[in-house]
């Protein structure tokens, strides 16, 4: 059974998917740092840097980094219309571009001259991607482009015409704002309230599969309005949980389990999950597993249990940029590609974009996850005021 908990916890908006009562997916959007990406705003052009970068001031404590390799002029302290695509991290500002991308539910539309039309790689039939490419195409407007979605999949062409005639007329809406507005404005959307966030997260969140949608601290009747826009039919899944959803389904002590260094494995080998600021780092141990027949079939039903740890660890951990796994060594090539097969096989269910790249030289498998917000222990740690973060205390005063 698949559940979504969406609950209000004093302004923090927090989201949880659960897999057989198992957390698979945590969101958390504190009130006095909600996420950003995808809002729309007027800024202004702090610095043109060497290399096709400028720094923007969108009114936040940090300028925001933008890509400037698009054929337009710039020039220092010019107001410019740009989009969150990356919130902040760490030392970091946001990431923004000119291109604006309005998403819905079943296509992203965006500005094109060429017309550019894409299909989710994750619908794999030729034949409906071409149907779907031909109802994008009977209904994009020129000077646009479009990318379908994978929940666009199965639906009547009626569906994505639609849709992509309400986003037009919502980018329409945005540039008539901005020509009107003066730095810094949030142009779009105009008013991001509560349930306004809860609806940009849920975007991507709500599916068919959901068996039960549980709320806590939100009026429901909102709750299942913003479910029929995304869905329609699955607003009869929504429920009322009146106080402590998460702890009525056990996630604060999932959370904490996912904070920890050390995972357990069921055949009692274990992971260790290192973050630095470069890249993650996952090992892989048989612990007490000595296995029932030989070593090396000890060795492969610990790295295929791993394999599929360690996609769910870093999708409910949210780990991104370069990761480095060190799978326990195996001699045989059939075992070496087992063990990729299965690892590609978990990560494709991510639906954070999520690349197996191969095998290193020093026999690593590295791994690359995009970057779309901070990981879950950025979010809920700091770092410790008597090591300073090093997870090390001085033994000797020296």
């Amino acid at each position: 059974m698949n559940r979504l908990l969406i609950e209000n916890h004093d302004g923090q908006v927090r989201t949880a998917i659960t897999v057989q009562n198992k957390l698979k997916e945590i969101y958390i959007d504190p009130a006095e740092n909600a996420s950003l990406v995808g809002q729309v705003i007027l800024g202004r052009l702090d610095a043109i840097l060497p290399g096709q970068f400028a720094f923007v001031d969108i009114g936040t404590s940090k300028s925001a980094l933008m890509n400037t390799s698009r054929d337009v002029p710039l020039k220092k302290g010019q107001p410019i219309l740009v989009q969150v695509y990356k919130d902040p991290t760490g030392s970091k500002g946001a990431y923004v571009g000119m291109e604006l991308r309005l998403k819905g539910r079943y296509v992203v539309l965006m500005e094109s001259q060429r017309s550019e039309i894409g299909v989710s790689q994750k619908i794999t039939s030729d034949s409906e991607r071409k149907r779907l490419r031909a109802a994008a195409i009977n209904a994009l407007p020129k000077g646009f482009g479009v990318i379908v979605r994978t929940s666009a999949e199965g639906q009547e062409p009626t569906k994505i015409s639609s849709e992509i005639e309400a986003l037009t007329l919502v980018y329409k809406k945005v540039q008539a704002r901005a020509a009107h507005s003066t730095f810094p404005a949030l142009i779009y959307p105009e008013t991001p309230s509560l349930v306004g966030r809860v609806a940009t997260l849920l975007g991507d969140l709500v599916s068919a599969d959901l068996s039960e949608i549980w709320v806590s601290g939100f009026d429901i009747n909102e709750i299942r309005q913003v479910i029929a826009s995304i869905m329609p039919g699955l607003e009869g899944r929504v429920h009322e949980h009146e106080t402590g959803l998460f702890a009525a389904h056990n996630i604060h002590a999932q959370i904490s389990a996912a904070l920890k260094k050390t995972v357990q494995l069921p055949c009692g080998g274990f992971i260790t999950i290192e973050q630095t600021e470069a890249c993650v780092v996952i090992d892989v141990n048989t612990g007490r597993f000595t296995g029932q027949k030989d070593l090396r079939s000890t060795i492969l039903e610990t790295n295929m249990q791993a394999a599929i740890c360690i996609a769910w660890q870093v999708a409910l951990r949210n780990l991104s940029g370069m990761i480095i796994v060190d799978f326990i060594d195996m001699t045989r090539e059939e075992d070496k590609s087992a063990l990729l097969g299965a690892l590609e096989s978990e990560i494709k269910k991510d639906r954070i974009k999520t690349e197996l790249v191969g095998i290193t030289e020093l026999g690593l498998v590295q791994l690359t996850r995009q970057r779309t917000r901070e990981p879950l222990a950025r979010l809920l740690e700091k770092d410790c005021p008597a090591c300073g973060g090093k997870g090390r205390v001085a033994i000797l005063n020296l």
